[in-house]
């Protein structure tokens, strides 16, 4: 449960930086452009259909992007950090959470853990169920992969009557 918190305060700590207005130096204002330049320092990938950026962000030894679904109200985060260390404490966590594990804090369950492979390693991919912010069920898939420039956490989440499971299986196979 201790390294699920450090998971949760290392994306809150990116939120938090995204809502000060930190952003990847050399990309101007436009949105758009900021999380393109952002994530090209993460990884390379296609989004799921109807997925638009969000924010892009690089301080403080972490890189982050969000996406959102303009129809689902999903959402889609990856999370990088610079230290090495970071990688074996989010593996750690996300090995802890085996199926029937219970995220008192999120109100998610997990229901299942699959093999797959991400940039060419390796992954464990944890797929949980529960409550979202706005009292709907939704669903979430959790990796964590070596990104081009530490340890990455991807977050992918959304309502699950909108979840499709071939296009989350898409995306996961676009990561490079």
């Amino acid at each position: 449960m201790k390294q699920f918190t450090q998971l949760a305060l290392m994306l809150g700590g990116a939120l938090l930086l995204m809502v000060t207005g930190c952003r990847y130096p050399g990309t101007g204002t436009d949105p758009a452009r900021i999380v393109a330049k952002t994530a090209e320092k993460i990884a390379d990938f296609t989004l799921p259909p109807d997925y638009e950026p969000e924010f892009g962000l690089h301080a403080l030894g972490y890189t982050a992007v969000a996406y959102a679904a303009n129809d689902s109200g999903g959402q889609l985060y990856l999370v990088q950090s610079e230290a090495q260390a970071d990688g074996a404490a989010l593996e750690q966590a996300l090995g802890e959470m085996v199926p029937g594990y219970r995220d008192e804090e999120r109100d998610l369950v997990v229901v299942e853990q699959r093999p797959f492979t991400l940039r060419d390693q390796a992954v464990l991919v944890t797929i949980s169920e529960g409550l979202g912010e706005e009292d709907e069920m939704v669903r979430q898939a959790t990796a964590v992969f070596q990104g081009k420039a530490g340890p990455t956490l991807l977050i992918l989440r959304e309502p699950v009557d909108q979840w499709d499971e071939a296009a989350v299986e898409a995306f996961l196979a676009s990561v490079r």
